[in-house]
């Protein structure tokens, strides 16, 4: 009795062993052509993304912070919460455009959105006193509108500086 096991490494293979799949796929359609092997894959380019696009992004998120923020009836707190927050964004845009304001702007930046922030204050105070039970949507309403505002005027702003620049 022959072993199988036994021959030789040159010997050709024989018909019980199993052919490869291309091969099969070659010896049942004659007229199909085989696909050549696949390359490497090349490395995927990372997608350009605008900063004025990731900044945008941050805006809206900071919106919606602040919208349910000023929801929320928290007497003589809302204010200084809403410039920390509206500071913060303005630093945050700044660094999407690796432009972030020194410690002294910030500071300066605070201070005038605390004094604009009087302003809204009194807006929101009166609209809420004209609808006492949708006082509070209302006053969110504007602190939500006011975020989005001065988050596209620093948008604007660091647009005019770096024109179309990519993160």
């Amino acid at each position: 009795m022959a072993n199988d096991d036994a021959r030789a490494p040159d010997a050709p293979a024989t018909p019980t062993e199993p052919t490869p799949p291309d091969a099969a796929r070659a010896e049942a359609n004659p007229v199909a052509e085989v696909a050549p092997p696949k390359a490497a894959a090349a490395p995927l380019e990372k997608p350009k993304v605008y900063c004025r696009d990731r900044a945008r992004a941050l805006v809206h998120k900071y919106a919606i912070a602040g919208t349910a923020f000023a929801a929320i009836p928290i007497p003589m707190a809302t204010s200084p919460g809403l410039t920390a927050l509206e500071t913060h964004l303005i630093y945050w845009i700044g660094r999407t455009y690796d432009d972030a304001p020194t410690h002294p702007e910030t500071l300066m930046i605070a201070s005038g959105l605390e004094l604009a922030s009087v302003g809204l204050r009194t807006v929101a105070r009166e609209a809420a006193g004209l609808v006492p039970v949708v006082g509070w949507v209302i006053k969110a309403a504007i602190a939500g509108a006011s975020i989005e505002a001065i988050g596209n005027v620093i948008i604007h702003h660091f647009e005019g500086k770096h024109p179309n620049k990519l993160c």
